[in-house]
């Protein structure tokens, strides 16, 4: 959405469309960011999960949806090391 309202069309390869309606039941976890690991707030569902995500963006607070089954902790050390390289 731009600044006007209207909803902007995004032709990137970076933009990733919303789940397909068949998905919206499938459960996530929530998590946000503290410090050196990642914090899982929630479990829910993906579409319950989305909205949040967008309620958390609208407050300038930043969260992320996992799969329930996908600890990001196990990753990010390694991914961090690689990024600082």
């Amino acid at each position: 959405m731009d600044s006007t309202g209207k909803v902007k069309i995004v032709d990137s390869s970076w933009y990733i469309p919303l789940p397909l309606k068949e998905y919206a039941m499938s459960r996530v976890t929530v998590y946000f960011y503290s410090g050196d690991r990642w914090v899982p707030i929630k479990y829910c569902s993906l579409g319950k999960a989305i909205l949040l995500h967008q309620k958390a963006n609208l407050e300038g607070k930043e969260i992320l949806l996992f799969p329930e089954h996908l600890d990001p902790n196990q990753f990010s050390n390694s991914f961090n090391e690689n990024a600082l390289r």
